[in-house]
């Protein structure tokens, strides 16, 4: 189960005030047994319709549908269920803006399979129906997400948003839709650490002017890039293990502002990266293998093969530790620590922000 929201004034996390656009933050839940609830009374869904759009665009049916006394649509697209009241500017993008997405997250880091079924994605037009929909969905299991500002949540396969902006709402579509196509296809899921290190990887996209066509682009993330510099600069950074070993609702418990989630984030982010491009050979594999390996449901039997079956247990207790660091890219996380340092210093090096801008790698 994943929420997200986005920090408030002067780059810091506050629940009870955000400013608009700016640095996007998603924490992720650990909810043993959590799963969807059917849809309530009051909040039927309606069958397609056999209206069909245009050739050129992606969304095959559009109906009508009532949220309380909102009207808004339900848009149909090969892979999406889009159910929206948000304004028409917004919806007009997001048909394509998610298969263009998801069509990514299923080749950034490796060849994965498409969901089997259609995702229910619901974008609201404000905070108020949001909260609604959050509690009609998941009922009892919603408290946890209610205070939570600008944001999003994704269960089961489901992701509900709200309208945050223009740009801000894609990115945190991008963001959630990596963790809605994780839960709706892999058979084993990914810790926490890597799963929310690729969600923000994925995150970075631009669009050309007066189209729908969208490139998605992991180093274009500004957001994130700055961040990372700033907590370089600080002397702020964490540790490898420390990353590892951390999550955002750890990082805000310990902080009380969220200012060290957000450096988590960031660090999280520029980890792939470091995975992707600036480790080792068999790092570059190794990424590829976890989400390989999490897609067919076989993490635990590599872990046991590889370190026994203690090791085994641990993972599946999904309690913090070594053990798929270790299985999956062959050193220890103290041993790797000054490699992926370095790699941040590399990253943040002056000049590096105008490729951040351009979606173009800063090592080149």
């Amino acid at each position: 189960m994943s929420f997200a929201f986005v920090s408030g004034e002067a780059g810091r996390l506050s629940i009870g005030h955000a400013r608009a656009f700016g640095p996007m933050l998603a924490l992720a839940l650990a909810l043993p047994g959590c799963e969807t609830t059917e849809h309530r009374s009051g909040f039927e869904l309606p069958q397609a319709s056999a209206t069909s759009a245009a050739k050129t665009s992606p969304v095959l049916a559009r109906d009508s549908w009532e949220f309380g006394s909102s009207t808004g649509e339900a848009l149909t697209t090969k892979s999406f269920r889009i159910y929206t009241t948000a304004n028409s500017g917004l919806n007009a993008r997001l048909p394509a803006f998610l298969e263009a997405s998801l069509i990514h997250n299923r080749t950034a880091l490796g060849d994965l399979p498409a969901p089997v079924d259609r995702m229910e994605t619901f974008v609201l037009a404000n905070r108020s129906e949001w909260l609604r929909c959050v509690q009609m969905i998941w009922a009892e299991k919603a408290e946890p997400y209610l205070t939570i500002q600008r944001g999003a949540v994704t269960a089961g396969g489901k992701s509900v948003l709200y309208d945050i902006g223009p740009r801000d709402t894609l990115v945190l579509a991008a963001h959630e839709g990596w963790h809605q196509f994780a839960q709706s296809t892999f058979k084993e899921q990914l810790p926490t650490w890597l799963d929310e290190a690729i969600a923000v990887y994925m995150e970075g996209f631009r669009s050309e002017a007066g189209t729908d066509r969208f490139i998605f682009l992991p180093w274009a993330n500004t957001e994130r890039f700055d961040r990372l510099r700033e907590a370089h600069a600080a002397g702020a950074l964490m540790s490898l293990r420390e990353v590892m070993s951390s999550s955002p609702t750890r990082q805000i418990s310990a902080s009380g502002n969220g200012g060290d989630a957000l450096t988590w984030y960031a660090q999280s982010w520029a980890l792939i990266h470091w995975l992707n491009e600036g480790g080792t050979a068999a790092m570059h594999a190794g990424l590829r293998q976890v989400v390989s390996d999490a897609s067919e449901g076989v993490i635990l039997k590599r872990v046991e093969d590889k370190l026994g079956p203690k090791a085994a247990v641990f993972v599946r207790q999904k309690r913090p530790g070594p053990e798929i660091w270790q299985t999956y890219f062959g050193s220890d996380t103290d041993a790797a620590n000054d490699s992926y340092q370095q790699f941040i210093a590399r990253v943040v090096q002056t000049g590096s922000r105008d490729r951040i801008i351009a979606g173009r790698s800063p090592l080149e």
